[in-house]
């Protein structure tokens, strides 16, 4: 009997760290489930914003990422037939200017979004 309230008090405090870490996790889970919603509903308003400044501007997804404290706008460009302009765009206005985190170019349409499909992947975890 002795050996079993020992054993068991020693496994109470794992027990319930693992119980503190479960909650930490699904509260983070909540943060960025919530976040993410604020970032789809401000699409609309980022895609006219970004159009208004270049009417070709695509935008592609907004986004949330746990490095930023703003949204990330995924856009391309279409420069001419033959070369796209793909960019990350941090739209946090805290920071002084909202800033380009990531952008390349690429010769195709198809090829611009894989590439945008990467680093959102990159930079959503």
């Amino acid at each position: 009997m002795r050996t079993l309230l020992i054993t068991a008090a020693l496994l109470l405090p794992h027990v319930c760290a693992h119980g503190q870490t479960v909650q930490q996790k699904a509260a983070t889970k909540t943060l960025a489930r919530k976040a993410q919603a604020q970032c789809d509903a401000q699409t609309p308003k980022v895609a006219r914003t970004l159009t208004a400044l270049v009417k070709e501007t695509r935008v592609y997804a907004v986004f949330y990422s746990p490095k930023f404290s703003k949204c990330i706008a995924a856009v391309y460009l279409p420069i001419d037939k033959y070369l796209i302009a793909a960019s990350l765009i941090n739209l946090d206005p805290a920071a002084g200017t909202q800033h380009i985190v990531w952008e390349d170019l690429f010769p195709k349409p198809f090829d611009a979004i894989s590439a945008l499909d990467l680093q959102i992947d990159k930079l959503s975890k």
